[in-house]
C-alpha cells in the first residue's frame, strides 16, 4: 500500500476513534444519554401505522437570526404546541432564545426581536433538553417545517450527536397537495386562503397558532376515515393536485 493512502486511512482511523471516545465521554452525563436515547430508538415507522386521529403532533416556529443553520445563523424564538389529533391539547412551549450573536438588523425589522430583548434568556445549548423532551415521538408539523427542524438538528449533531428523525408534516406541501398549486407559498398566503388570521405574525407563537390551524383545516381533507394512518398523510402531502 502506498504511504501517501496508509497515511490518509491512519488519519482517518485516529479522527474517528476521537470523535468515538468523544461522544461517550460526553454521554457519560445520565440526562444527556436519556435525550440521545430518547432521539436513537425513535423508530419512524411505528409512528407512521399510527391512526392520524390518535396521533401526537407538535406544531413549531422558530424565528432566527437569519437563513442559514449551518452558516451561523441561530435560533432566537421558538414556539411548540401539542395536539392530540387535529385537536390542540393547550400545552404550549415558548421561549426567547439568547443566539450569542448580533441579531442582524434586517432580521429584527422582521421579527421585533433585538439584542436587548435576548441578551440574559437562554442559549438553544440550555433548552435543547426541554424541546426534545416536548417534542417526545410527535409528529412534527410546520410551515416550511425543514427549516426549523435543520436548526434544531444542527445543535442535536453538536450536542448529542445525533438528529431528529420524526416524521414531519409541511402545511405549505398539504397546501400544494389541495390546491393542485406548484409554487412556493407563504405562510400569509396559506392563511389567508384558508382565512385564517394570524394574530401574532413574524413572532414564534403567533406563526405556530397559525400553521395549527391550517394544518386542522387542510389535514381534515385527506383523513376520510377513522382508520387514516400517518403514512398516508406523510405520503398525501407530496400528491400535488391529490383531490
Amino acid at each position: 500500500m502506498p504511504t501517501e493512502t496508509l497515511h490518509r486511512l491512519l488519519v482517518t482511523f485516529r479522527a474517528n476513534l476521537k470523535r468515538r471516545k468523544g461522544i461517550y465521554s460526553y454521554l457519560s452525563d445520565p440526562y444527556l444519554q436519556s435525550l440521545h436515547n430518547l432521539c436513537v430508538q425513535l423508530d419512524p415507522k411505528q409512528i407512521t401505522t399510527q391512526i392520524a386521529l390518535n396521533t401526537r403532533f407538535v406544531v413549531i416556529d422558530t424565528e432566527t437570526t437569519g437563513f442559514h443553520a449551518y452558516s451561523g445563523d441561530e435560533i432566537v424564538s421558538i414556539s411548540l404546541l401539542a395536539m392530540d389529533g387535529l385537536t390542540l391539547t393547550g400545552k404550549e412551549y415558548h421561549r426567547f432564545v439568547n443566539p450569542q450573536r448580533k441579531i442582524p438588523a434586517e432580521s429584527t425589522a422582521i421579527h421585533g426581536i433585538n439584542d436587548q430583548d435576548v441578551a440574559h434568556c437562554p442559549t438553544i445549548q440550555d433548552i435543547i433538553g426541554e424541546i426534545i423532551e416536548f417534542i417526545d415521538y410527535a409528529v412534527i408539523v410546520g410551515h416550511h417545517v425543514n427549516f426549523d427542524i435543520r436548526f434544531l438538528n444542527k445543535t442535536l449533531q453538536k450536542q448529542l450527536f445525533c438528529t431528529l428523525a420524526n416524521p414531519w408534516i409541511d402545511t405549505m406541501l398539504l397546501y400544494s397537495a389541495c390546491s393542485g398549486r406548484v409554487g412556493h407559498y407563504t405562510l400569509d398566503e396559506v392563511a389567508a386562503i384558508c382565512k385564517i388570521i394570524n394574530p401574532a405574525r413574524h413572532t414564534a407563537a403567533g406563526d405556530a397558532i397559525t400553521t395549527a390551524m391550517i394544518f386542522q383545516q387542510l389535514a381534515k381533507r385527506f383523513i376520510k376515515t377513522e382508520e387514516t394512518c400517518i403514512e398516508e398523510l406523510l405520503a398525501a402531502q407530496y400528491e400535488v393536485g391529490y383531490f
